[in-house]
């Protein structure tokens, strides 16, 4: 859609551009074409994306056959989809009224595979993100618009090893979260903000991550990931503090495991790679 036809739509309406829901509506084609092929959706593909807005790349996921759930919060843009998108007769699609963070998604998705494809608000793409990853069945590709620091922030600890190594870039609790539950995430290309309209105040990307299947998580750290990320929401409490001190606790010397692992005693959480949460976590576990 043109900036003039998402205008005329709107008036009709009886809309504007909601901020506080981070309405910001993708006008150039190219990227929505990425954002469809990075997903490889094919026909058949269930494929659930949150806030479809005006149904752009809606209509894209079904002229590529894909089976789309689509929770949307604004009730107004609820009716227009089922109005003009769901008369679209390529495949099925559903489109469902709702906060996405209050929405149980496993009951719209069911037992199946699923693809996660969306052009995040930029209010819930951590949560968003948080659900998918960790959902009791995570999707099998997930492919995101989001604002471009996030993105980044998400791939930060992609490629690290440990403490030891040189590096560049922090670990976060997100880039932590997405390390523990996916294969690769990488960031798939910059986006503009004058591919939006109205155009955002900063740049966006699309990120693609490839979750790990929920048997292999353990597998691989030798720990619950759920464990890893207890301990290291307690180490990120207070970030600037040292790691050792947010992790004290009664019975446990924080300090001694620190060293034994070969992490400086003066480390903060952000210094960590998730294979020294994972090894942190396993020493100080009681």
């Amino acid at each position: 859609m043109s900036p003039t036809e998402i205008k005329q739509i709107l008036a009709s309406l009886g809309a504007r551009p909601n901020k506080g829901l981070g309405q910001n509506f993708l006008i150039d084609q190219k990227t929505l074409e990425i954002i469809v092929e990075t997903a490889a959706v094919k026909p058949g593909d269930l494929v659930l994306e949150v806030g479809p807005g005006l149904g752009v790349l809606t209509r894209e996921l079904m002229d590529k056959g894909a089976d789309v759930v689509a929770i949307e919060r604004d009730r107004r843009f609820v009716d227009y989809l089922k109005r003009e998108v769901g008369a679209n007769n390529h495949s099925p699609v559903r489109i469902v009224h709702g906060d996405a963070a209050d929405v149980h998604w496993h009951e719209l998705i069911g037992e199946g595979t699923w693809k996660f494809v969306s052009n995040l608000p930029y209010s819930m793409t951590s949560f968003a993100l948080r659900k998918a990853l960790w959902a009791p069945k995570p999707p099998e590709n997930l492919v995101v618009l989001v604002q471009r620091e996030v993105g980044e922030r998400a791939t930060e600890t992609a490629g690290r090893t440990a403490y030891r190594v040189p590096r560049s870039g922090k670990t976060s609790l997100l880039s932590l979260m997405v390390a523990l539950s996916s294969e690769s995430s990488r960031i798939v290309r910059r986006v503009p903000a004058g591919c939006f309209f109205p155009p955002p105040k900063v740049e966006s990307v699309v990120l693609q991550i490839v979750p790990m299947p929920w048997a292999e998580r353990e597998k691989k750290w030798g720990i619950s990931p759920e464990k890893i990320m207890e301990v290291a929401k307690r180490g990120f409490a207070h970030p600037r503090k040292l790691l050792k001190s947010n992790l004290a606790q009664e019975g446990v010397d924080v300090e001694s495991s620190l060293r034994d692992l070969g992490i400086n005693e003066k480390a903060r959480a952000e210094d960590l790679s998730p294979e020294d949460w994972a090894s942190l976590t396993q020493a100080i576990s009681v």
